[in-house]
């Protein structure tokens, strides 16, 4: 709890004659500290509902309770709430439910994504600085920190949404991503209706991943591979234990037996993923290798864990995908070499689902491999219109 910062109250006259903008300042500080140190999961959020702003007030009321004669405690009180919920002039696009992802560049250079497509938005700010402290306030809230020590800063609001901050002297200006969650996840009627698959392709997915095939969803950034993942693993039988292990928590899976690990300052995906092998976990699912994990990663669905299920990025449905994951196992190997690392791959993964963003801005799968020693063979294909089965799975 901050130190309490001393009022001295006379008269109201006399106090008022005190009153300096630096005193008023402090207080509103003070209280707003408190009210994130005690209340923690009531101010991480980007967008208020009346809910939330009901709960915040009362918290804030908790919080300045002790005070009553304090000249314009209403005003106090009013600024205290706006820096909790104010995000400056980011505030008018977060209330637009159409922008799905903010991007600022600086000061006069703000992008939002609409339906799949990036668009300019006439927003400034006043100067990098006004950026740069925007960009504080929102790691404070997730706890985590942002200096010019620590430059960057990648984490997980209390309402889900995921933000990641960068300050100079590693980029020339400040810079703010922040991919708004959804109010409610994508459910599997979602993708279906936004043609993201078709029903048959699902009945194919749905057995596979029954079957405890090791399954891998890649495409490009913003392509929707971790929200599918998400639907991939919620069907899974509610009796399964599921170890999920994320940089930042996205899944959030609505699953009956679930552990959701994730990355902490020295605790990397590597780590989380070695501790996980001794939790007895029925499926390891990981929402995204980009490094030597990819090795564990592989193992683990080796030595019983079959079933598991991951994504990772590549930018194409074929064999890059196998390359990229035994690029990164290079990392975490001991010396294995690179083709003997591609066989392991390939015999151990057993389904690739590759998603794409199209260029108006629809995701939707674009092909399903089964994967052999042999390589990749084409199950499924979007040809434009439609999605056709190319070849039976000859293992199904």
């Amino acid at each position: 709890m901050a130190k309490p910062y001393v009022w001295h109250l006379e008269d109201s006259e006399t106090s008022r004659a005190q009153e300096t903008p630096n005193e008023r300042g402090q207080l509103i500080q003070q209280w707003q500290t408190e009210v994130e140190t005690r209340y923690p999961d009531l101010v991480g959020h980007l967008v208020w509902d009346r809910d939330r702003l009901m709960a915040l007030e009362h918290a804030v009321d908790q919080v300045m309770g002790t005070v009553h004669d304090v000249p314009g405690l209403g005003l106090l009180r009013r600024s205290v709430l706006n820096r909790l919920t104010g995000l400056g002039p980011l505030d008018e696009l977060l209330t637009d439910d159409r922008n799905s992802e903010i991007m600022v560049n600086g000061p006069d250079s703000v992008f939002c994504e609409q339906n799949g497509r990036i668009i300019s938005v006439e927003l400034q700010f006043t100067d990098n600085d006004e950026v740069a402290l925007l960009a504080q306030r929102l790691a404070h809230r997730a706890g985590r920190e942002l200096t010019t020590e620590h430059p960057w800063c990648d984490a997980r609001l209390a309402d889900g949404s995921r933000i990641h901050c960068v300050l100079p002297p590693v980029a020339e200006r400040p810079t703010i991503t922040i991919r708004r969650a959804r109010r409610q996840p994508m459910a599997l009627p979602d993708f279906l209706q936004a043609g993201f698959l078709s029903s048959a392709l699902w009945d194919d997915l749905f057995r596979w991943v029954s079957e405890r095939r090791n399954v891998i969803v890649a495409g490009g950034a913003g392509s929707g591979k971790t929200s599918f993942l998400r639907v991939l693993a919620e069907h899974i039988r509610p009796e399964e234990r599921l170890i999920t292990i994320e940089d930042v928590r996205e899944l959030n899976l609505r699953h009956g037996h679930v552990v959701s690990l994730e990355t902490h300052r020295h605790h990397t995906l590597h780590a989380l993923l070695v501790n996980a092998l001794r939790m007895r976990p029925d499926r390891i699912i990981v929402g995204e290798v980009r490094g030597d994990e990819a090795m564990d990663l592989i193992e683990a669905m080796q030595t019983g864990h079959p079933g598991s299920l991951s994504t990772v990025h590549s930018q194409a449905g074929d064999m890059s995908t196998i390359y990229r994951l035994a690029r990164m196992c290079v990392r975490g190997s001991s010396g294995i070499p690179f083709e003997a690392l591609v066989d392991q791959i390939l015999s151990t993964i057993g389904i690739i689902v590759y998603v794409r963003r199209f260029p108006d801005g629809s995701r939707r799968i674009d092909t399903v491999s089964r994967v052999s020693t042999e390589g990749l063979h084409v199950l499924w294909q979007f040809d434009g219109s439609q999605w056709r089965k190319v070849e039976d799975d000859i293992n199904g």
